[in-house]
């Protein structure tokens, strides 16, 4: 079973990777997978550059971009959209 965990993120540059790791650290059930995809929102502050380094060394990390901020709702239908699980869930990414 895979769980897609879907995640906006905009502007979160000083939390971002702290909090993905803690998420793919989380325990899950037995004979699950997950995976995380990412939706950045069109961030500024360098956030995107964070993400692409940790989808760069994490293949459970599925990272896409928004190119003009659309709002957290837009970026959770992208998220969903591309989404392979069996099970979704919503995580923040501030945690």
């Amino acid at each position: 079973m895979l769980l897609s965990i879907l995640i906006p993120v905009y502007n979160e540059r000083t939390v971002v990777e702290r909090s993905l790791s803690l998420v793919l650290a989380a325990p899950l059930p037995e004979n699950m997978e997950r995976e995380l995809v990412v939706v950045d929102d069109c961030s500024t502050d360098g956030t995107l550059a964070i993400l692409e380094m940790l989808a760069g060394y994490e293949p459970r990390i599925r990272l896409l971009r928004h190119e003009v901020n659309q709002g957290k709702g837009a970026a959770v239908r992208t998220a969903i959209h591309n989404a392979r699980g069996d099970f979704c869930l919503v995580q923040d990414a501030d945690l």
